[in-house]
């Protein structure tokens, strides 16, 4: 945590805290224009003469030197800031911006969160997570707030085995557990971020029904839009009523999309005891200046300004959440988990097991040939130890992720489905 000379000025109770979530897409090699992007991101942030806010939580800040260039950009405006590491690569690229000085933070690192497998893909070598930031009462005798900002795992489809359902799920269970947890505890919660959730998800349920959290954008919005709804829409339509955040039109960096592929991703959900949303709004829509004429990011910025309660005026969180309703997202997410313990992780273990020993057997018989190939031909036994190298290595990498990395996931799985199970049974007998 980092925390200037300069200190907030005690505002009246009633003044609202103005939330801004944005993924900024800061992969370092893949995003165009990145280094430009972070740095037209930072200075408008930094920036008195444009839209203020109270607290900024960032995803995708992978690099950090741009994290340096936010830093330096918002040292004024933001005094208390806080950049999480994790991961083997880079970091779960989550940041937090602060004009309510800070009291604690943490992090969880989800268990569940895709393969080292899928080095290409990023999600498990940057260590995804969950970043926990206490911050002390932003007026005298209101709650504290509890921020919780992630980026969880992406989807690489529509479904099958690369959508990773199953694992958002899972880490969605988790962010509900914390959420529980620290409502009990006295805190006004605020779950953002990038969330790779649509609204009629099973995440989605799962911060909703069991995190008993409400979504900012529905509160202030009445009409609610079905995904055939918006998808007829105009793009800008689908930002100013239904609040999309991902794969709009208006997005040069997705301007290809269909118009039905457009989605709001980005969030702010609220505890609906001890928060009152009152407004909510997609920014950073507008292009970035010439020469670039770019889009900030190729997600927008989602924006929700909320009313805190005081100490006295606090509701401790009852179950008051229809207990079918729990039954019924509790044995959908154990359909969920059992299905993908079913078929993707034996297909994973088999292929990567048999991979593995065929590779052993296969180095073997390649060295015994080496000293057949050298009578005949000397430039003949270079080419097959090679192959038998190169045979080897890949063989040893399958097989320490069958032994270790499959079996890990395996042992997370079960440790959720059993801990869904356990409250499935205890909401049971509460019904008997």
């Amino acid at each position: 945590m980092i925390k200037d000379a300069t200190v907030r000025q005690t505002s009246p109770f009633n003044q609202s805290v103005k939330l801004l979530t944005f993924n900024t897409w800061g992969l370092k090699y893949v995003s165009k224009h990145r280094k430009q992007r972070l740095e037209a991101i930072a200075t408008r942030l930094g920036s008195a003469s444009e839209e203020q806010y109270d607290i900024v939580a960032l995803q995708e800040v992978w690099c950090e030197g741009d994290w340096e260039t936010i830093e330096e950009e918002c040292r004024e405006l933001y005094p208390y800031r806080r950049f999480f590491k994790s991961g083997i690569v880079s970091g779960p690229g989550l940041a937090l911006l602060s004009k309510i000085p800070i009291d604690e933070t943490f992090l969880y690192r989800f268990p569940i969160n895709g393969r080292p497998s899928a080095f290409h893909r990023g999600d498990w070598l940057v260590g995804k997570s969950i970043a926990v930031t206490i911050l002390k009462p932003h007026v005298a005798n209101a709650l504290p707030i509890a921020i919780l900002n992630s980026h969880m795992h992406a989807p690489y489809a529509h479904s099958g085995d690369a959508s990773y359902s199953c694992h958002r799920a899972c880490q969605a269970w988790d962010f509900s557990k914390l959420v529980k947890m620290l409502r009990r505890a006295g805190y006004a919660v605020i779950q953002v971020g990038d969330l790779n959730s649509k609204p009629e998800s099973l995440p989605y349920k799962l911060f909703t029904v069991e995190g008993g959290l409400v979504d900012s954008w529905d509160a202030c919005n009445e009409e609610k839009f079905t995904p055939n709804q918006i998808a007829q829409m105009q793009p800008q339509e689908q930002i100013e009523l239904a609040g999309t955040t991902c794969d709009s039109q208006l997005n040069t960096w997705r301007a290809t999309r269909r118009r039905w592929e457009a989605c709001r991703l980005d969030y702010a959900l609220v505890d609906p005891n001890n928060i009152k949303s009152v407004n909510a709004s997609v920014k950073f829509t507008e292009l970035m200046p010439a020469p670039y004429s770019c889009s900030y990011s190729d997600h927008f910025a989602y924006s929700a300004e909320l009313l805190i309660k005081s100490k006295e005026e606090a509701v401790v969180p009852a179950d008051n959440e229809d207990i079918s309703t729990k039954l019924e997202l509790y044995r959908e997410l154990i359909a969920e988990i059992v299905e993908y313990r079913k078929h993707t992780i034996p297909f994973q273990a088999t292929w990567r097991k048999y991979h593995f020993f065929g590779s052993l057997a296969l180095v073997f018989i390649l060295h015994i040939a080496v000293s057949f190939a050298s009578i005949e031909h000397a430039w003949l036994s270079v080419i097959i130890m090679f192959l038998s190298t190169i045979i080897g290595i890949t063989g040893v990498i399958n097989g320490m992720m069958w032994l270790l990395g499959v079996r890990s996931e395996l042992r997370a799985l079960q440790e959720v489905q059993m801990e869904v199970e356990d409250i499935y049974a205890s909401h049971q007998s509460d019904r008997k």
